[in-house]
C-alpha cells in the first residue's frame, strides 16, 4: 500500500547542486520581516524583540561568523539556555549559511563531550563558563563580542557576502539522536526538506501566525515547529514554561506526556486554537480530556522521526469531531511526503494488514553525519518513485485504515520514546555494561497511562555481587541524559530467555517502584513540604530528600502537579525543574535565591 502526495525531491548526497524552486528559510524569515517589521517576534518575560530588531542581531552575529569563516557545509554549535539570544543565534548560523548543531546544556558532560568529538563543529557559539571540549567559541555574553557584532552590518547576508552561495542540499541543522550500537547519531537536515515542512506547517496549522509558546528544549526536532513556523509567517514567539506561560497561546507543540498535564495546569497553557502533539503514541482518553476543557480547538497527532524533519504524517481532529477509542490515528502524508507500508518483500501490503512504514519524498534528510554505513542501510533505493530517489526505513508497524488514514502499531525492534525523545533501549544497555560488575542487563519499558517508564534488568559478573541501584543509576547519570536513566534497577541472576535464545520479557519481574537511596530527612520547611508533595504524587509513605521521584514510580503528571501545589504556597519551580533535578535536594537547591 502506498500514500503519495507529490514527486519525491530527495536526493543523495549531491555533487552539483539544483536551484531552490522556492526562498529557503533565512529568505522567509527576511521577507516576514519587511512585512511585519514593528510586530513582536520574541518575549524573554521583560525583553521584547521586534522583527526589525530580531533580524538586525541575527544580521549582526551571520556576517560576526562568517568573517570567521563559517559557511555552507560546516556545522556551528549552539549551546545556551532557552531565550531570545538562542533564538537569535539559530537564525545567525543559517543566515551565515552553515547548519546549527542545537546542544542541551542538561546532558551528561561526558555526552555532550562526546557530541562535540563526533560533531566536530567549526565553532561554537554559548556563553561564559560552557565548556566547549577545545572548539573555538564565540561567548555572545562577553563585553569584548558585543563589541565585534556592534561593528558589523545589520543587513541581511547574501551570497556575495557568505563564503560559497547557499544551496537548497546544504546542511541546515543536525539533531541527535539516541543509538541502538550505543552511541548517538547526528541526524543531517539540508534547507530543502526543512523548507518542505515548514511550508505544510504554515498552510496546516494557521495559529503558528498568532502567539507561540517555546518551553521545551530545542535539542530534539519537536521545538523545529514552535521556533521556524511563527517566524515565517508573521508569529511571535513567548519564551515561558509550561505551568507559566505569562500569556494564553494561540498554538502549542507538546507531546502526549505534557498533554495530559494540560488538564492540571491553569487555563492560560493550554492554546485557544491548534494543539500540536507529537513524540509518542497518543490516546484517544488523553485527547477526549483535553478537549471537553477545550471544545474549540483543534488537535493534530504529528508522526515523523528526525530523519523524515519534523512531522511527515499528520491526522487532524476538528472541533466537532468523533475520535474513535485507542490509539489515535498519524493519519495522511503531508504535501511533500509519499509513504509506503511494505512487507518483508519490500512489495505493498494490503489495506488493513500491518507491513513497516517507509518514508520517500522531499522531507527526507541527507543521512547520519559521518556514517555513510548506517546512512545507506536506513535510507534506501526507492522501487516506487523516480529515478534515484530514496526512501527511509522506519523500523514502525503501521496499517492503513479503511478511511485511508494511518495507525501506528509500535517497533519492529528496541526502540521507544520517553518525553518525545527517541531512545534506543540497545543504547542504554551498552552504557550499563560498562559497569565492571555488570555481566549481562536488558532494559524494557513499563508503562503507566501516558508515562513511560525504563527499567533494567542486571546479571552480575559474579553472583550475588550485583551493584546497589543508586550506584548503577548514579554510574548511568554519567554518560546518559536524565531521560535515559531507568527509574529502577533490578539485579537477576539470569535473564528469562526462551527457546531460541531471546529475552522473555513476560517473565521478567514487575519493577518495584520504591525509595532506592538511604533515608535522609528533610533539614527545613521547603525540603519538608517538597518531600510531602514528592510522597503524595507518587504514592510513596515517606520521602527523603535523596529519592528520586521517578524512581519512587512518579510520573510527568505527578510532577506538574507537584509544581503547582509547591507554588501554592510560595515555593515556585517549574515541571522540567522536577524531572531535570529528580530529588528533593537537588530541586531546591536549583530554587532561586530571591
Amino acid at each position: 500500500m502506498t500514500l503519495a502526495t507529490e514527486p519525491s525531491m530527495a536526493t543523495p548526497v549531491p555533487t552539483a547542486y539544483a536551484p531552490a524552486p522556492e526562498p529557503l528559510v533565512p529568505e522567509l524569515f527576511e521577507q516576514q520581516v519587511r512585512r511585519t517589521p514593528d510586530a513582536t517576534a520574541v518575549t524573554e518575560g521583560a525583553t521584547r524583540l521586534t522583527y526589525t530588531e530580531l533580524n538586525q542581531r541575527a544580521n549582526r552575529l551571520a556576517h560576526h561568523l562568517i568573517a570567521e569563516g563559517i559557511g555552507p557545509e560546516d556545522l556551528v554549535a549552539v549551546g545556551m539556555r532557552r531565550s531570545a539570544d538562542l533564538v537569535v543565534a539559530f537564525l545567525a548560523v543559517l543566515k551565515a549559511g552553515a547548519a546549527y548543531l542545537p546542544v542541551d546544556l542538561d546532558n551528561p558532560p561526558q555526552r555532550l563531550a562526546f557530541m562535540m568529538r563526533d560533531a566536530r563543529p567549526a565553532l561554537m557559539v554559548t556563553t561564559a563558563g560552557t565548556r566547549s571540549g577545545g572548539t573555538p567559541t564565540v561567548l555572545l555574553d562577553d563585553p569584548e563580542t558585543a563589541r565585534h557584532l556592534a561593528a558589523r552590518p545589520a543587513t541581511d547576508p547574501a551570497d556575495a557576502d557568505r563564503r560559497a552561495p547557499l544551496h537548497p542540499d546544504h546542511p541546515a541543522y543536525v539533531i541527535y539522536t539516541s543509538g541502538s550500537t550505543g552511541t548517538p547519531k547526528g541526524v543531517v537536515v539540508p534547507h530543502r526538506p526543512f523548507a518542505a515542512y515548514l511550508a505544510y506547517a504554515r498552510a496546516t496549522y494557521p495559529a503558528t501566525g498568532g502567539s507561540v509558546l517555546l518551553h521545551s528544549s530545542v535539542a530534539f526536532d519537536m521545538t523545529v515547529t514552535t521556533l521556524h513556523a511563527p517566524l515565517t509567517s508573521g508569529g511571535s514567539i513567548n519564551i515561558a514554561t509550561l505551568e507559566d506561560p505569562g500569556t494564553r497561546p494561540a498554538f502549542l507543540k507538546v507531546t502526549p506526556s505534557h498533554m495530559a498535564l494540560l488538564a492540571t495546569l491553569p487555563a492560560e497553557s493550554s492554546p485557544t486554537d491548534e494543539l500540536v502533539v507529537g513524540g509518542e503514541l497518543l490516546l484517544s482518553e488523553v485527547v477526549e480530556t483535553f478537549r471537553k476543557a477545550n471544545p474549540g480547538v483543534t488537535v493534530v497527532n504529528e508522526y515523523g522521526p528526525t530523519e523524515a524533519t519534523v512531522g511527515c504524517c499528520v491526522h487532524l481532529i476538528r472541533p466537532g469531531d468523533t475520535v474513535p477509542g485507542g490509539a489515535v490515528a498519524i493519519g495522511h502524508p503531508t504535501h511533500a511526503t509519499r509513504l509506503h507500508v511494505l512487507g518483508p518483500d519490500l512489495r505493498p501490503v494490503a489495506p488493513g494488514e500491518t507491513g513497516e512504514l517507509y518514508i520517500a519524498g522531499g522531507q527526507l534528510a541527507r543521512g547520519y553525519l559521518r556514517r555513510p554505513a548506517l546512512t545507506a542501510e536506513r535510507f534506501v533505493a526507492d522501487p516506487y518513485g523516480p529515478p534515484g530517489s530514496r526512501m527511509y526505513r522506519t523500523g514502525d508497524r503501521v496499517r492503513q485504515t479503511p478511511d485511508g488514514s494511518l495507525e501506528f502499531l509500535g517497533r519492529f525492534d528496541g526502540q521507544v520514546k520517553i518525553r518525545g525523545y527517541r531512545v534506543e533501549l540497545g543504547e542504554i544497555e551498552s552504557a550499563l555494561l560498562r559497569h565492571p560488575a555488570v555481566g549481562r542487563v536488558a532494559v524494557t519499558v513499563h508503562r503507566e497511562g501516558p508515562d513511560t517508564h525504563l527499567v533494567a534488568y542486571v546479571v552480575p559478573v559474579t553472583q550475588g555481587a550485583a551493584p546497589d541501584e543508586r550506584a548503577l543509576r548514579s554510574y548511568a547519570a554519567e554518560t546518559l541524559p536524565d531521560y535515559m536513566v531507568p527509574s529502577a534497577f533490578l539485579a537477576l541472576d539470569d535473564l528469562p530467555l526462551n527457546a531460541n535464545g531471546k529475552l522473555e520479557t513476560k517473565e521478567l519481574p514487575a519493577p518495584r517502584f520504591a525509595a532506592l537511596t538511604e533515608y535522609h530527612a528533610p533539614a527545613n520547611g521547603v525540603q519538608s513540604l517538597l518531600c510531602e508533595l514528592f510522597g503524595q504524587f507518587s504514592g510513596t509513605e515517606r520521602v527523603g530528600v535523596d529519592d528520586d521521584f521517578f524512581a519512587l514510580g512518579g510520573t510527568s503528571l505527578g510532577a506538574a502537579q507537584i509544581a503547582n501545589k509547591a507554588r501554592r504556597h510560595g515555593v515556585r519551580f517549574s515541571l522540567q525543574d522536577v524531572v531535570d533535578h529528580r530529588t528533593v535536594r537537588r530541586l531546591e537547591a536549583a530554587l532561586p535565591t530571591s
